[in-house]
C-alpha cells in the first residue's frame, strides 16, 4: 500500500542554512561551478541547448569525447559559455545533459520498473534548518511541534497544493515508483541488480556530484533535477502559526520551489506526464530510433545491396585502408550522411506513413490510391528525402560560408570547395536513384514521388536563391512577409516531401489526406522563426556564435521585424553594426560590442517578442490544418511533429 507524503509544520521550522562554498572533490569551489542558475530562463535556455546537443547524438550515442567526466565538463562549459550563463553553473549543465540524454528512455520504461526519488519540499525545513531530506525530522500537519516522528519512508510536503505533493502524485498516477530522495543509494544498487530500469532523482546539486561519480555518466538511465537550498526560502515562523499563516510568511510553495531551482512543469515532463511533451514521445521513440537506426554505415551498405546500386554509399576507409580515387566521392557523401543530424525527416516519412496504413485497415478511403508499398521502398524512400537534405546542408555550408556541422568541420572545410561541391551534387543523384530503385512500387506511384522530391527541390533552390540576393544586395531592405515567404521556400518542401512521400507510399493521394502542403508551410516556417530565436543563443552543435545569421549576413523575419519598428536613425545604425561586424577582418572585441548593440535595438523594437508571438501564430495555424485530415492516426502523427519540430517558444527566447 503506498503511502501519501507527509504535510510538515512550520512551527519548527527556522531559516535555511546557506550552501558550503568550501571546496569539494577535484580541489573545485562550489562557487566556481557548482550553482543552479537562479534565473527560470537561464534554465530554460541551458536546456533547450542541451537538447539540441543530444539529439544529434539519437544514432551512434554519446560520442567518446563526452563520455568521460572532463570530456562532460568541457561540454558543458561550453554550452554555459554560449548561453551566456555563469562559470558557476557548469556542475548544473552537465547534469542537465545527461538527463536530456536519458529523457526519452525514461518515459517509455514500464511501470513499476523506473525509480522517482523526492526530496521534501523546501519550505519544509527541520529545527536545523536543513533540507528535511536530509534527516528524519518532526512531521506536523498544522499542529503543536509535539506530534510523533514521520517515518522517512515519503516525502515531506507543505500542503495540499504542495509542488512535491503534484509531482509525487502525478508520477505515481502513470507508474513510477517513488521514494526518498535520501534512499539514492540503494536506488541506484536496484537498478543495477535489475529491480529498476530508470531512476529519475530530484537532489542538492553537491550530492548529485557524488551520486553521478559513482558511475560513467552514460553508463545507465539515471536521470536528474538539481536543487539548491537557499536561506531565503524559509523564515522562523512561530509555533503557533497555521499552514495557511506560513504559506504566506514564506512567499508561498511555488516561490520556494522556484527559488530552489526546482521547476515543476519540467520535472513533470521528464516524468512523461501531463503538461510535458515526453509522454507522446514515448509512443514514436521505437520510430524515431528505427529512422536514426538507418544511418549507420553498414545498414546503408546492406541497403544499397539489397536495391541493387551497388556501393552507392561509399568504401569505408577503415576497411579498404586508403580511398581509391574513384571512390572518394561517394565514401566522402556516404560519410557525411552517417555524421550525426537529428534525422526528422526519415522519420516523418515513416510515421506518415504508418499512421495512413493504420487508418485505411480502420476504414477504406475514398483517397484510395494504390496499395500500400513494403517496409522496404519506405525505408529506401526515408533515407533519400535524408539524402536530399544532407546535400543541400553541403551547398548551404558552402554558399552561407559556415565552418563547423555536426561538430565537426564542414565538408568544405575539411576536404576542399570543389571537393564539397561535387559530393552534394552526388548526393542528388543518390537521392534520384535510390527513389528509381524503390522495390515493389508501381509506376505511377513512382511517377508521383520522383514528383514530390523534384518540386521541392525547385521549391529549395529558389527559397536560397531568394536568400542570396537579398544577402548580396546593397539596401538590405526586407518585409516581414518576404522573409516568410522565403522560410516557405527554404525550410517547409522538406517536411512537405516526408509527408507526402509517406502517404503516397501508403497508398493514398496527399491531398486526399487533408491540407498537407498548408500544414507543411506553418510547420516549417515556425520552425525556421523558432532557429532564428534561438540562433541569438548561438548553435552549440555547428560551433555558429550567437546572432551567426546576423553576422552572416543572412536575411531573417527578425531582421526585417527590426527595420519594420526602428526609426530610421536606429535603422541606419543597425545596418551598420551587422556590416561592421560581418567583416572577416573585425576583432573579437568588436563583433562582441556589435552584437550586444544590435541585440539593444532588437530589444527596442520588441523582435523578440513579435517573432516569438509569429511562432505561436504558425503553430495555430499548422494545427488548424492537422485538423483537416481525415484519418485519426495521421492527425497524431501532425499534431506530435508539430510539438517536436515547433514547440512553444520558451520565456528565454523572448528574453534574448
Amino acid at each position: 500500500m503506498h503511502q501519501s507524503p507527509v504535510v510538515a509544520d512550520r512551527g519548527t521550522q527556522r531559516a535555511a542554512r546557506a550552501p558550503d562554498n568550501g571546496p569539494r572533490g577535484n580541489g573545485r569551489a562550489v562557487g566556481e561551478t557548482m550553482r543552479c542558475p537562479p534565473s527560470r530562463l537561464v534554465r530554460d535556455r541551458l536546456r533547450a541547448m542541451a537538447a539540441d546537443l543530444v539529439s544529434g547524438w539519437r544514432a551512434g550515442g554519446a560520442p567518446p569525447e563526452v563520455r568521460t567526466a572532463a570530456g562532460l565538463r568541457a561540454t558543458a562549459e561550453t554550452l554555459v559559455q554560449r548561453g551566456h550563463a555563469d562559470p558557476q553553473h557548469v556542475g548544473w549543465t552537465m547534469v542537465t545533459i545527461v538527463s536530456e540524454f536519458w529523457r526519452d528512455r525514461l518515459a517509455v520504461t514500464a511501470a513499476g520498473r523506473r525509480l522517482l526519488l523526492l526530496p521534501d519540499c523546501p519550505c519544509a525545513m527541520d529545527a536545523s534548518g536543513s533540507p528535511a531530506d536530509a534527516a528524519p525530522a518532526d512531521g506536523l500537519v498544522s499542529g503543536p511541534a509535539r506530534c510523533p516522528p514521520v517515518p522517512p519512508a515519503v516525502p515531506r510536503v507543505c500542503g495540499p497544493d504542495c509542488g512535491i505533493a503534484t509531482i509525487w502524485s502525478a508520477a505515481r498516477d502513470v507508474g513510477w515508483v517513488v521514494e526518498p530522495v535520501g534512499n539514492a543509494l540503494s536506488g541506484i544498487g536496484g537498478l543495477m541488480t535489475g529491480q529498476y530500469d530508470g531512476v529519475l532523482g530530484i537532489a542538492r546539486l553537491s550530492d548529485l556530484e557524488k551520486a553521478f561519480g559513482m558511475l560513467p555518466a552514460f553508463a545507465l538511465p539515471i536521470a536528474a533535477v538539481p536543487f539548491e537550498p537557499t536561506s531565503s526560502i524559509a523564515q522562523p515562523a512561530p509555533a503557533s502559526a497555521t499552514a495557511e499563516s506560513c504559506l504566506t510568511s514564506v512567499r508561498g510553495c511555488g516561490a520556494a520551489m522556484a527559488a530552489a531551482a526546482i521547476d515543476v512543469d519540467w520535472v513533470l515532463r521528464l516524468l512523461g506526464v501531463a503538461g510535458g511533451g515526453a509522454a507522446p514521445v514515448g509512443d514514436y521513440l521505437p520510430l524515431l530510433h528505427e529512422a536514426a537506426g538507418m544511418f549507420t554505415a553498414d545498414r546503408l551498405a546492406d541497403m544499397a545491396d539489397r536495391l541493387g546500386i551497388g556501393q552507392a554509399f561509399g568504401v569505408p576507409v577503415a576497411a579498404a585502408g586508403k580511398t581509391p580515387p574513384l571512390e572518394a566521392t561517394p565514401s566522402m557523401a556516404g560519410e557525411f550522411l552517417a555524421r550525426g543530424g537529428k534525422f526528422l525527416r526519415p522519420f516523418i516519412c515513416l510515421a506518415a506513413h504508418d499512421a495512413v496504413v493504420a487508418d485505411r485497415a480502420d476504414s477504406q478511403s475514398a483517397g484510395l490510391a494504390d496499395a500500400a508499398c513494403g517496409r522496404d521502398a519506405v525505408r529506401a524512400a526515408a533515407v533519400a528525402i535524408e539524402v536530399f537534405h544532407k546535400a543541400s546542408l553541403v551547398h548551404d555550408d558552402i554558399e552561407d560560408g559556415d565552418a563547423m556541422r555536426y561538430g565537426r568541420p564542414t565538408v568544405h572545410v575539411e576536404r576542399g570547395v570543389p571537393a564539397a561541391i561535387n559530393a552534394g551534387d552526388y548526393l542528388v543523384g543518390l537521392g534520384y536513384r535510390l527513389v528509381t530503385a524503390l522495390p515493389g512500387v508501381g509506376a505511377d506511384t513512382l511517377r508521383d514521388v520522383v514528383a514530390i522530391l523534384a518540386d521541392a527541390h525547385l521549391r529549395l533552390a529558389r527559397g536560397q536563391g531568394a536568400e542570396l540576393a537579398w544577402r548580396d544586395g546593397g539596401d538590405k531592405a526586407l518585409l516581414p512577409d518576404e522573409a516568410l515567404a522565403i522560410y516557405g521556400l527554404k525550410t517547409s518542401p522538406a517536411f512537405e516531401a516526408a509527408l507526402a512521400m509517406g502517404i503516397r507510399l501508403a497508398g493514398v493521394g496527399p491531398s486526399r489526406a487533408g491540407a498537407i502542403g498548408a500544414y507543411s508551410l506553418h510547420v516549417g516556417t515556425g520552425f525556421q522563426v523558432l532557429n532564428d530565436l534561438k540562433d541569438w543563443n548561438g548553435d552549440f552543435e555547428n560551433d555558429r556564435r550567437a546572432a551567426g545569421d546576423l553576422l552572416g549576413g543572412r536575411p531573417t523575419v527578425m531582421w526585417a521585424l527590426a527595420m519594420e519598428g526602428l526609426t530610421a536613425a536606429d535603422g541606419t545604425r543597425l545596418r551598420d553594426v551587422a556590416r561592421a561586424a560581418g567583416q572577416p577582418t573585425a576583432a573579437a572585441a568588436d563583433v562582441a560590442a556589435a552584437v550586444a548593440e544590435a541585440r539593444r535595438l532588437y530589444r527596442t523594437a520588441g523582435v523578440f517578442e513579435k517573432a516569438s508571438a509569429i511562432v505561436t501564430e504558425q503553430r495555430s495555424l499548422a494545427a488548424a490544418a492537422a485538423a483537416s485530415c481525415r484519418g485519426r492516426r495521421l492527425r497524431e502523427v501532425l499534431e506530435f511533429l508539430l510539438d517536436l519540430a515547433v514547440p512553444e517558444p520558451s520565456a528565454a527566447a523572448c528574453e534574448a
